[in-house]
């Protein structure tokens, strides 16, 4: 029996022009993709830090506005970032700016140049894991429509609620990050979709131990989603695939081309093919300036239409 796969674009980090993300965003939506994404860092992580990078939040609406049919999410908003009834609040708003179209993506957050420099806690591992499990606690009954009063070790909330409601019934809330004792037990519990970095078999793995925190609490574990990607070239040539990858490692500063899965349109999709095996349902291509048009664009007409019903027996894993 087929399996359906969903296939989403992440333009990240947002320090192009805001010409070009609009131009690349309308060209998602236009194409069929399933989902654009953002990022919720303040400065450009990789290479060279002291470069404009556009707010995620802004894009998230901006994106939202001016498409149509794409879902929009952010790969994922640190919760220390913002209080989680503000974040609540923007969730349901994009959510209306979109036409039912936004997803709620979140983490404990990580970087902590960006705390420092802001002047934000970013606290010990163990803080976090605490300050994200309170606070998804929050997001999700706000979300929900529940007027709630908490007082926890982070948060202090007395009668609150969220009055702009979202349109669809359940808003989804994503959540990032693979810690298997804390991370999961907080997506087992409040999460609609689970996003994880890897290959297959890390990522199977992972959805391993969260069945097993799911049958914990008594959920059933295929009400989550599982999300995953991998940075894509599409080229005949391998070397002119490499050229695209080192023009991103000189506009970023980096001592070397990034890690990337180069191959032709059939190859990427026994890469998908690969993770939809051991249980991805949404696969999503990161794209570093300079955006790399022609890849995005072969995704669109080679491999989009030939994922939708892939066959559902197990393949051998795909690395590169």
């Amino acid at each position: 029996m087929p399996v359906t796969i969903h296939l989403g674009v992440n333009l990240w980090p947002q320090n192009a022009t805001w010409e070009t993300l609009r131009d690349h965003a309308l060209l998602a939506d236009r194409l069929g993709f399933d989902s654009l994404w953002v990022w919720d860092h303040f400065y450009s992580i990789n290479g060279d830090l002291h470069r404009p990078n556009l707010e995620g939040w802004q894009l998230q609406a901006a994106y939202a506005a001016i498409s149509k049919n794409v879902r929009i999410g952010c790969l994922v908003s640190g919760v220390t970032h913002r209080h989680p009834a503000v974040l609540a609040n923007m969730a349901t708003t994009l959510d209306n700016i979109s036409g039912g179209r936004a997803i709620l993506g979140i983490g404990a957050a990580w970087n902590a140049l960006e705390h420092n420099a802001y002047g934000i806690d970013l606290g010990t591992p163990r803080e976090r894991s605490d300050r994200f499990s309170e606070a998804t606690k929050i997001i999700r009954k706000l979300v929900d429509g529940e007027r709630i009063t908490f007082h926890g070790k982070f948060y202090d909330l007395e009668n609150a609620e969220v009055l702009v409601r979202p349109v669809q019934r359940r808003l989804p809330i994503l959540i990032g990050g693979g810690g298997e004792q804390r991370t999961l037990r907080t997506t087992a519990r409040y999460a609609d979709m689970w996003h994880g970095w890897g290959t297959p078999e890390q990522i199977a793995q992972k959805l391993a131990v969260l069945r097993k925190h799911c049958e914990d609490i008594g959920r059933d574990p295929s009400e989550i989603q599982a999300v995953s990607g991998k940075r894509i070239v599409i080229r005949k040539d391998r070397a002119e695939a490499q050229s695209v990858l080192e023009r991103i490692a000189r506009t970023h500063g980096m001592t070397s081309a990034p890690d990337a899965f180069i191959g032709t349109a059939s190859e990427v999709i026994d890469l998908i093919s690969s993770y939809a095996a051991v249980g991805v349902k949404e696969f999503i291509a990161p794209f570093t300036t300079p955006i790399d048009t022609e890849t995005i664009e072969r995704l669109g007409s080679d491999v989009l239409p030939r994922i939708k019903e892939l066959p559902a027996e197990t393949r051998e894993p795909v690395s590169r």
